[in-house]
């Protein structure tokens, strides 16, 4: 008699763990399926606009990512003058080059400068 109560209190036992487990599962999966409300900041709408609907928006964040591109190539330009210059003067410095021919660096280097700034604004406004 003692053996089947102790049968009967494991099967017992066994069953809420199975239903504890069940719910806790439940729980679990009905907590997954629901949306999340985050409070999401909104997504910027491109510069340049490009019309509406999902390819006028594609069309704007390319013509976004053309003027970006072009405003990194105006930096690398920058970088190259400078380091153009910087090797001249170390040049100058070693007796190898001219002073001359550091300043005719240094103005071909901010002219370049100027032209690319000066494209990449007419470019940005053809393009925008």
């Amino acid at each position: 008699m003692n053996q089947s109560r102790s049968v009967v209190a494991r099967i017992r036992r066994g069953a809420d763990r199975v239903l504890a487990r069940g719910m806790i599962l439940a729980l679990l999966t009905w907590l997954t399926c629901q949306p999340a409300f985050a409070d999401l900041p909104t997504i910027e709408p491109p510069q340049s606009g490009g019309g509406s609907g999902l390819m006028g928006q594609i069309k704007g964040y390319l013509q976004d990512g053309i003027v970006l591109f072009g405003l990194v190539l105006a930096a690398v330009a920058f970088v190259k003058v400078a380091e153009a210059g910087l090797s001249t003067y170390s040049e100058v410095r070693d007796k190898k080059a001219t002073w001359g021919q550091f300043g005719a660096i240094i103005v071909v280097g901010v002219v370049l400068l100027v032209a690319v700034i000066w494209l990449l604004g007419k470019s940005a406004d053809i393009i925008l």
